[in-house]
């Protein structure tokens, strides 16, 4: 059983791509998100209510009804399916037109938001009940409930979803719509839109799923791109390791709770649903390098000891004034007497480290950089694969290189200016020529 998570549709052409990959992947369950003018219409309602200009919410709202009615007549020819829609936005509005005379608060705005999210959904599933499916939406707000962590509560997800299924056995698919929960109180509430991909998993672990397609932004990743499978599938442990890196790739606990659950993870990207790039199970294909992945915006420093503390203790300093401000550090190496990292911080962070240490490292900053991730099975028996990279790259400069920490993993900073030319020759010779620029 497969579940399927879009990340976004901005217009009615990306509805219809939409709904081209789910004829074509045919899962039991589709998390859509809600169309984005809708989105933006739903913030400008928050803004203008929450500053009590009730004139500026109703129009809002004249304007989300005449777009969904628009929308209705563009993409459902249907007669009874059409009409069928419009009597679902009436109502919907009719709800929304009554919250928005209410005095401003933040429950009733996400009520108002839950209500254009499921017309968003009703729209969607209908208009796949037109292309022949027996679509139905998929009400999250009452079974998809978080606790007073905010995390969501699996086992009560798990037991509500079957008592749901069991009332609706004759569903081909489930429209859910993303982020919608409830909270420990059973009010409206929704997830950060930041853990999309969570969410879905979530959903596909209380489906009882064994694949989870995601598309999602992943435009820092290279792979190959000739459908071999085997040449860009990632373990479980590799992508986490990834994650813990600082590499984003997807939300942390995605990985873990489909390790646990064993579902398998495909990555699309949200401009072109139809090419996996990256394929996540816990099958180890073997392959030397799968892909390639790349960080902009780093910077390399290098502390250089001025012989006030022994190696140690200095040592010892830096990590404390890292862990301090908490600094991520991409990949670090060190020498009698100096230690360089890459990492990831602000200028103003980095003028307050280099005011810290003062005293006892003279500090030199190369910013504008890029960090480039070659991932795969690089253990060092295979003394093979590090020559072949060094020796692809042998024109071009590197600042820094980590390997030997990750058997998944060899890590290169170069300038961002180098970036493209480095990426461009490894993936021309370990990805067969595949690569376009």
């Amino acid at each position: 059983m497969k579940v399927c998570k879009f990340e976004r549709m901005n217009n009615e052409d990306e509805v219809k791509q939409v709904i081209g990959c789910i004829q074509k992947e045919h899962p039991y369950v589709a998390v859509i998100p809600v169309l984005t003018q809708l989105q933006e219409w739903l913030q400008a309602i928050s803004v203008s209510w929450f500053h009590e200009e009730d004139e500026t919410s109703h129009t809002i709202v004249n304007a989300i009804e005449e777009y969904c009615r628009t929308l209705t007549d563009r993409l459902i020819s249907d007669r009874k399916l059409n009409q069928y829609m419009k009597v679902q936005i009436e109502k919907c509005i009719e709800k929304i037109q009554v919250l928005v005379e209410d005095k401003a608060d933040l429950l009733t705005d996400k009520i108002i938001k839950a209500e254009v999210y499921g017309l968003s959904n009703e729209l969607f599933a209908c208009c796949l009940r037109q292309q022949g499916l027996r679509a139905q939406t998929l009400d999250t707000g009452k079974f998809m409930q978080i606790n007073l962590e905010r995390k969501p509560d699996i086992p009560y997800i798990k037991e509500s979803v079957q008592q749901y299924i069991s009332e609706k056995r004759d569903a081909d698919i489930f429209i859910a719509p993303l982020s919608l929960c409830k909270n420990v109180y059973g009010e409206t509430d929704f997830m950060n839109e930041k853990r999309n991909d969570y969410y879905a998993t979530v959903l596909a672990t209380a489906f009882g799923a064994d694949e989870l397609l995601l598309s999602t932004q992943i435009n820092h990743i290279y792979a190959n791109r000739n459908s071999r499978r085997e040449q860009h599938s990632l373990t479980y442990t590799e992508a986490e390791q990834l994650i813990n890196s600082g590499v984003y790739l997807l939300y942390a606990d995605c990985i873990s709770l489909a390790a646990h659950s064993n579902i398998t993870i495909r990555l699309t990207d949200t401009h072109d649903l139809t090419t996996e790039r990256l394929y996540i199970s816990s099958h180890d294909t073997g392959n030397s390098v799968k892909a390639i992945l790349f960080q902009d915006s780093v910077t390399f420093v290098r502390f250089t000891s001025l012989n006030v503390l022994p190696g140690y203790l200095l040592v010892g300093k830096l990590l404390e004034v890292i862990n301090k401000y908490k600094i991520n550090v991409i990949s670090m190496a060190s020498s009698n007497v100096s230690i360089s990292m890459v990492i990831s911080a602000s200028p103003d962070t980095l003028r307050i480290v280099q005011k810290e240490l003062h005293k006892y490292a003279e500090m030199v900053i190369d910013e504008n950089m890029s960090v480039i991730h070659i991932i795969g099975s690089l253990h060092w028996q295979r003394t093979q694969v590090e020559s072949h990279i060094m020796n692809t790259i042998k024109d071009i400069p590197i600042s820094q290189i980590s390997y030997g920490g990750s058997d998944q993993c060899f890590t290169l900073s170069v300038h961002t200016t180098d970036k493209n030319r480095l990426i461009s020759l490894l993936a021309a010779h370990f990805f067969e020529n595949e690569f376009a620029t």
